[in-house]
């Protein structure tokens, strides 16, 4: 019996997260692809998601809806939906929605990270009444996503 697992979702289906301004849907976890990879939807108002680097996986981002400014390796690239950008693990990365439009990223991780359960650590995070910031610096670290100064 193969470990992967075949899902056919339609658009409202999948785990929802709502962390802060992001909403994330779990489009494919990494316990259905054996932790080949895990695939996510991120819709999002003007925000931002800071600059981090992972350093056990790699991340695609494709933007299906408004406008992203990627920044990576210290970089800008100001680009449309249907662009797509692959950042390699050990890469600096983070991206912002300017707005005013919503957008909408498809955001892949591979291997799988557990980000499933990242998102669901994140959003009950955001529920508190006070943002926690050392608990969510030691989150992020440990699901390899560990924050760094812009270059």
């Amino acid at each position: 019996m193969p470990s992967a697992q075949p899902s056919i979702l339609f658009p409202a289906e999948g785990t929802r997260f709502l962390a802060g301004p992001f909403t994330i849907a779990s489009r494919v976890a990494g316990a259905q692809t054996g932790g080949a990879f895990e695939l996510y939807e991120l819709t999002l108002g003007a925000a931002t998601i800071d600059y981090h680097v992972h350093q056990k996986m790699d991340e695609t981002l494709c933007v299906i809806e408004g406008e992203i400014e990627f920044v990576v390796a210290g970089k800008k690239f100001l680009r449309p939906a249907g662009s797509v950008a692959f950042v390699p693990r050990g890469i600096h990365h983070g991206f912002t929605n300017p707005g005013p439009d919503r957008a909408r990223v498809l955001v892949l991780f591979n291997p799988a990270g557990n980000q499933h359960e990242y998102f669901l650590a994140l959003e009950k995070l955001f529920a508190a009444p006070t943002l926690d910031v050392a608990a969510l610096k030691a989150l992020q670290k440990t699901y390899d996503q560990e924050l760094v100064a812009p270059e």
